[in-house]
């Protein structure tokens, strides 16, 4: 039985800026159901590192540059109807996306506001790990 190839994986960042806000955006799920908030991410496209993945899309997608400070072993998540393969980055922001307003789909908030949030299932449970450490 011949194996289907698999999709190119996901990345995703947990972006911080000095005063402790975290960047979360919020998108309708493949499903059509109801927007969810989630941390940043997108496909690694090509030949391209996940690093450099990471950079494109909050560069792309955001219009802001971060710093990757360290990326998480791949782990192995449903999106949409597909299990891919997503790695983490926790980032430090260089430049853009300072700002964001409460009807904004990019929103800025204290760690200890998370929990405020309707997340996707991806993301709940990074987002219950960060309200803990």
């Amino acid at each position: 039985m011949a194996r289907s190839k698999p999709s190119k994986p996901y990345v995703a960042a947990i972006i911080e800026r000095q005063d402790n806000h975290i960047l979360i955006v919020r998108a309708v799920d493949s499903r059509g159901d109801e927007p969810r908030w989630s941390f940043p991410r997108g496909r690694v496209t090509g030949d391209e590192p996940p690093e450099a993945a990471m950079r494109r899309t909050t560069r792309e997608d955001l219009g802001i540059e971060v710093e990757i400070v360290v990326g998480q072993p791949p782990v192995w998540e449903e999106i949409g109807r597909e299990r891919v393969e997503l790695r983490y980055f926790f980032c430090g922001l260089i430049s853009g996306g300072e700002e964001s307003g409460p009807d904004d789909a990019i929103r800025w908030v204290p760690k200890h506001q998370l929990q405020e949030y309707e997340f996707d299932a991806v993301s709940r449970p990074v987002a219950a790990w960060l309200l803990e450490t």
